[in-house]
């Protein structure tokens, strides 16, 4: 079933090929009006403390917020929205003393009930009950312990699952019911290296997906991470995104930093998803200053990316295509009733339907718009006596449509597929038997050709082929032989991800290539074939002399940047170039090699002006074949030449993190009390050479020089004990070899050779050389390098500052020197 349902994605992508504006058009300024911008601050937050650990989830086609509580105040605040982006706030939810303090509160709705889980001043946990979203609260549990950050998870068969932090990771436990834990807890594996908290599990076909953050909230480098598993309570890692959100400085003007303990929710759109989480703002009066940011989730395959963390205006979340909230009676004007039974609407109650005793015919109430062939739809339905109710969908004529039914006395979801007057099929699955049908259930459906996918409570509990719903139809309720209520019904023309393919993707920035919003071919050919990558993803093959690519773009400011693919060149080779409307931006060109296939490569321009606001491109295969997995925009600088002999007893221009650092006799020293780093120039830096004089290392020490160094952050600060807080590539010297190792909030080595040095304390030169994505080590005044790699993984760096990083030794640098290596 899984494997179904991820083919069912890439159809879906697929099918967007040929739709949506053609390339090369600008938009217009009424489209760039609707936007947003983080980081959002509300009226009536948290005075000092703002929106920290914000969770936010949708209830009957309305979204509420929670935010942490700060230490001085009990009670939680809510606010309400509609859309994700306009709140009101709707007052404290709680004030019960148990939450002075409260950390994180989250909030899951369950038969009829609102259930809180919350730490008080992060000691413990409580949960609080009530009958609605915006309380009150009432507390309905002791303080049964299990640290901080408290999360839940319902799986597909009604089982729940509470996780937790930790300072070995994310714990675990099982749930009986949603106020009461099993004893036995299990490490779930997902860890970040030191503290880890503020957990969110969800599921997307038959795998577990987790977000987590770390590791202290004061840091600059606190972050998102996330794992995935083939259970809930199984090992939890191998995920290739790593780390998922993370900004340590302003890297563009007001951007947001420290970001992190998120959350997950649908849009409105019901299809794609957003990640809710908050950055730092500095040390309020009574805790962190702390701001609420959304950015949008992208998937590829089995694995998905975060746009963001962003702070330029982007296009607000897409409505859907059709919403029905049944507010008052004059709501029914707009439906359509079929069969024999009474309808209401009111604003307290919503829909209601009477469908009369003994009549066992559906009774229909429907909306007059209708779905594409693709879509997904949400209902809401509360059986309250009689047989069954449910959600319409594919509806063609009173003898032509599909229902999805909550069977009350079978105690079974069922799809029926009427045709000609009767049920030609029907299929069914069994309620998890904790589920209460007699409360309103959320009933979604996911709609891709003949395929129909049935979640209620967003628990995935039935998948079936039924090509008679194909071509979409129309929406709506239906009750056989029962009373019954309903609330909000929307659709929305996106479904498994779909959506990105219209939303813009934000630069600076990647984006797979298999998020194109159009595709073409002079040669009239088939459209381009997704091809796995060996990570949960796929990339685009076949792409041949002729093909084009359209890709929405939303640049954050004018600027000059840097460009690059992520390509696989055919035989032949492989040029293309790149569009803005008519503008050729960039050309690109890769060689083949070995006579076959050129391998993976990136290849990149450097220095392209670009213009603020929503673009559409064209990427051109001009001659030759490729396959392409990702585009990329960094902000350039053109590196100077510079150099610094330290004589005038300063460090002005550099940047110090970890470790203790002095001037001394005309050289830059490092102390051996702990792992120094300290960096120099400007992350739009590409291709250049950094050189310096340095001493040989202690033994088990470690010195050397860092390049193409990005997103640093204190490690050691706040007891987190890390040194490998930055990405980039380190050369360092140690006992006798040179290494090369990669940092991305971990250190992977990447190559050493051997190298006879002199002893420790003497002084060496070492030159590094990065150009494209191709790092070589030289050595004294020798002419060769003593090392060369060529990083040619799924995400070389290819740009950031210059400097040098420490550990286990003593240290000192002299005549440090930064030259161009290219045109830049």
């Amino acid at each position: 079933m899984g494997g179904k349902w991820r083919t069912g994605i890439l159809l879906s992508l697929l099918a967007l090929g040929a739709a949506g504006c053609g390339p090369g058009i600008r938009e217009t300024p009424e489209r760039e009006a609707q936007m947003y911008t983080n980081p959002v601050t509300l009226e009536d937050e948290w005075g000092d403390y703002g929106l920290g650990d914000p969770f936010v989830f949708a209830y009957n086609g309305q979204y509420y917020l929670y935010v942490s509580t700060r230490d001085t105040d009990a009670g939680v605040k809510v606010w309400r929205s509609d859309n994700l982006t306009d709140w009101s706030y709707e007052g404290l939810c709680t004030e019960d003393p148990a939450t002075l303090g409260a950390y994180a509160p989250e909030v899951r709705y369950w038969n009829g009930k609102f259930y809180m889980y919350t730490s008080p001043a992060g000691q413990g946990h409580y949960v609080l009950e009530s009958d609605s979203p915006t309380g009150p609260f009432e507390v309905a549990t002791g303080n049964f312990g299990r640290t901080i950050d408290g999360t839940t998870f319902v799986d597909d068969d009604g089982r729940w699952y509470f996780y937790y932090a930790g300072d070995k990771g994310i714990q675990a436990a099982g749930m009986t019911d949603p106020l009461t834990l099993k004893q036995e807890e299990v490490q779930t594996g997902a860890y970040m290296g030191g503290w880890t908290e503020g957990a969110t599990v969800f599921k997307r076909g038959d795998r577990y997906y987790m977000t987590y953050t770390g590791n202290h909230v004061f840091s600059a480098g606190y972050r998102v991470d996330a794992a995935v598993s083939d259970s809930p309570l199984g090992t939890f890692g191998g995920f290739a995104n790593n780390p998922l959100l993370l900004r340590t400085e302003g890297a563009e003007a007001g951007a947001t930093v420290g970001v992190g303990h998120n959350s997950v929710v649908r849009g409105p759109d019901l299809d794609t998803q957003y990640m809710i989480y908050h950055n730092l703002e500095g040390r309020g009066i009574v805790g962190p200053l702390r701001h609420m940011n959304m950015d949008r989730i992208v998937w590829n395959g089995e694995r998905f990316s975060v746009w963001g963390p962003l702070s330029a205006p982007q296009p607000k979340p897409a409505l859907p295509d059709f919403a029905e909230r049944f507010a008052d009676k004059k709501a029914l004007k707009e439906w359509e009733s079929v069969g024999n039974g009474t309808w209401s609407a009111s604003p307290d109650s919503g829909l209601a339907a009477k469908a009369g005793s003994g009549n066992s015919a559906a009774v229909l109430l429907l909306a007059k718009p209708q779905t594409e062939a693709d879509y997904t739809a949400e209902f809401h339905v509360r059986v309250e006596n009689g047989e069954s109710a449910g959600a319409v969908f594919a509806y063609k004529d009173p003898d032509n449509y599909a229902v999805a039914l909550l069977d009350r006395q079978a105690g079974e979801v069922r799809v029926e597929n009427h045709r000609g007057g009767g049920i030609e099929t029907a299929k069914s699955a069994p309620l998890p038997e904790n589920l209460d049908i007699g409360q309103l259930q959320n009933v979604r459906l996911e709609v891709e050709g003949a395929e129909v996918v049935v979640y209620v409570q967003e628990m995935r509990l039935l998948q079936l082929e039924l090509p008679s719903a194909a071509g979409g139809g129309r929406i709506g309720y239906a009750a056989v032989n029962a009373d019954a209520r309903f609330g909000y019904a929307a659709f929305g023309n996106e479904v498994h991800g779909s959506g990105v393919r219209k939303a813009y993707a934000p630069l600076p920035g990647e984006i797979d290539a298999v998020h194109y919003a159009q595709a073409e071919n002079r040669r009239g050919a088939a459209v381009p074939a997704l091809k796995p990558d060996g990570e949960g993803g796929y990339t685009l093959a076949d792409l041949d002399t002729g093909a084009a690519l359209g890709y929405r773009v939303n640049v954050a400011e004018d600027g000059r940047y840097n460009l690059s693919l992520r390509l696989s060149p055919g035989k032949n080779g492989a040029k293309s170039r790149l569009l803005d409307g008519r503008k050729e931006i960039a050309v690109f060109e890769a060689k083949a090699s070995g006579g076959e296939s050129g391998g993976w490569q990136t290849v990149s321009v450097h220095g392209v002006d670009l213009e603020r606001g929503l673009h559409q491109w064209k990427l051109e295969i001009t001659e030759g074949s490729m396959e392409l997995d990702w585009i990329e925009a960094g902000l350039h600088t053109s590196p100077e030449p510079s150099s610094d002999d330290f004589e005038d007893g300063n460090v002005f221009g550099w940047t110090r993190y970890e470790g203790d650092w002095s001037v001394k006799d005309g050289q830059l020293r490092a102390s051996s009390l702990q792992p120094g780093k300290i960096l120099y120039g400007d992350y739009g830096w590409t291709d250049y050479s950094a050189e310096a004089d340095l001493s040989v290392p202690e033994e088990g020490g470690q010195s050397g020089v860092l390049v193409r160094a990005t997103e640093p952050a204190n490690g050691l600060e706040q007891n987190q004990n890390r040194d490998d807080f930055l990405r980039g590539y380190s050369v360092f010297l140690r006992d006798g070899r040179i290494h090369l190792v990669k940092h991305d909030y971990n250190t992977q080595p990447l190559a050493d050779v051997p190298y006879e040095l002199p002893p420790a304390g003497e002084w060496v030169h070492m030159r590094v050389a990065v150009e494209g994505t191709v790092i070589a080590v030289y050595m004294q005044s020798e002419d060769e390098p003593v090392l060369t790699f060529d990083d040619r993984s799924e995400q070389p760096w290819l740009q950031g500052k210059a400097g040098f990083k420490t550990a286990g030794t003593a240290a000192r640098f002299d005549d440090f020197a930064i030259e161009p290596t290219a045109a830049n």
